[in-house]
């Protein structure tokens, strides 16, 4: 086909040159040059590269890269859905509006308790109980006498004096033990008392007065009460 349509250019130019007297032109050679149609570009020889980022409505990104070459169709991008959110149910309470009430109380003990609740309710709050009292520590009793005296010599501490024991048979002058106390005089003819709550005025084992064989007015030494009974 092509050669026919070269042919038809020839001819047509041959029969517009100028004739001679013969009828033979003047042509000697004639050149037709044929531009070859462009060949399309392919995706893999293609050098040039564009990268599309695109955001949706959600603010997501969407996009890519392509090739960019002429004859390559440029790509669409479609924009990703926006996720959809569930809400959840607004929780209905059944209990109805009421009326409240504030109480401040206080308890016998000057305790404080109480506070806000529904006036068609029943006080809800209970009475703090009092702090327990503080029990009185009783009074100590006095530690029993110190020994003295004896078969062992025991001695007593400087201040004090080594007497009978008023509730042993026997005394220190026979090696029993005695027993030691700090010497207040009590009785005689002043009847003179104890100081010390708690002590009693026994007879002075020392000397030869004994209220039992009428010394009436005898002196005596001040224990304490469970030491002489």
């Amino acid at each position: 086909m092509k050669s026919v349509f070269l042919a038809a250019s020839f001819a047509a130019l041959v029969a517009a040159l100028p004739q001679d007297g013969y009828g033979y032109g003047y042509v000697t050679r004639v050149t037709t040059r044929v531009t070859p149609t462009p060949r399309p570009t392919t995706t893999s020889s293609c050098t040039i590269t564009i990268c599309a980022d695109y955001i949706n409505s959600c603010g997501m990104g969407y996009g890519g890269c392509y090739p960019a070459c002429p004859g390559i169709p440029t790509p669409t991008f479609t924009p990703p859905p926006c996720p959809t959110t569930t809400k959840k149910p607004t929780k209905t309470t059944s209990k109805k509006p009421c009326q409240t009430i504030c109480v401040d109380a206080v308890n016998e003990c000057g305790i404080k308790y109480g506070g806000c609740y529904c006036s068609g309710d029943p006080f809800p709050y209970t009475k703090p109980p009092c702090p327990s009292k503080t029990t009185a520590k009783p009074t100590p009793t006095p530690a029993g006498p110190r020994k003295c005296g004896g078969l062992q010599g025991l001695q007593c501490k400087k201040g004090e004096t080594c007497i009978d024991d008023p509730k042993s048979p026997c005394g220190i002058a026979v090696d029993c033990l005695g027993i030691c106390i700090v010497e207040q005089f009590c009785g005689g003819f002043a009847g003179f008392a104890c100081k010390n709550k708690g002590d009693v005025c026994i007879d002075d084992p020392r000397d030869d007065c004994d209220p039992k064989n009428g010394g009436a007015d005898c002196g005596g030494l001040c224990v304490p009460k469970s030491w002489a009974y």
